[in-house]
């Protein structure tokens, strides 16, 4: 006998239907990020490059900020989803460990976007050293930034993994979503001034399949009950 969902179940079904929009949404930001000009240079290596892109750098990590808060709801969407039977404790730690590797990658994108314009600007002005506030600021040789940026990396690719064999076990998606989710997290969350590497990442986040199947699957419970 197929008993009613309650009006909570399916504001919570609604819920996750709009939590996990942060997928394709972050994947389409990274992906046309990839595409900003200067985007990958490098401003250790060209500060005069860096400064005269800056402005556009500063824009594309902006984007990046708003797209990755978003990302914060589909974890917590994507959990509740898994949630539902024996994989819980594999998209639980998936959870907390992209919240903590996103979270401590929010300061890089900071930097980038707040404080990148201000020292092209200040470059372009003639105080040649400004643009090496943001190499030296990012690099390893900061312990601060070598400290976030590894629990960044290593959180990040942990909880793709985990969320990715919860993912497989679930038996809700296909399991070729497990694999282009796995390999998502490494390209788009490891520093790096090549472009490309943002771009197949952003192109495998957004076609992960996870919200297309997350609909499909709350749609037909819903169809179930009626």
């Amino acid at each position: 006998m197929v008993t009613a969902k309650s009006p909570l179940d399916v504001s919570r079904g609604n819920r996750t239907r709009i939590g996990a929009l942060g997928f394709p949404i972050s994947g389409l930001v990274a992906a046309s990020a990839a595409l900003v000009p200067g985007i990958g240079v490098n401003p250790a290596v060209d500060p005069a490059g860096f400064a005269q892109a800056a402005n556009y750098v500063g824009l594309a990590n902006l984007a990046g900020l708003v797209s990755l808060v978003l990302l914060l709801f589909s974890f917590q969407a994507l959990h509740a989803f898994l949630e539902r039977n024996s994989i819980d404790r594999w998209a639980f730690a998936g959870m907390v460990l992209s919240v903590i590797g996103l979270c401590a990658f929010f300061s890089f994108l900071g930097i980038f976007a707040f404080a990148g314009p201000v020292a092209g600007k200040f470059y372009l002005g003639g105080d040649l050293k400004a643009a090496s506030i943001i190499s030296e600021s990012t690099g390893i040789s900061n312990p601060a930034a070598l400290a976030f940026g590894g629990v960044s990396v290593l959180s990040s690719v942990l909880g793709a993994i985990l969320f990715s064999v919860a993912i497989w076990r679930s038996g809700k998606f296909p399991k070729w979503s497990a694999f282009a989710y796995a390999l998502s997290a490494p390209l788009n969350w490891i520093p790096h001034y090549v472009p490309v590497l943002w771009l197949l990442g952003g192109i495998l986040l957004f076609g992960t399949g996870i919200a297309r199947g997350k609909w499909k699957t709350l749609n037909e419970e819903q169809l179930a009950i009626r």
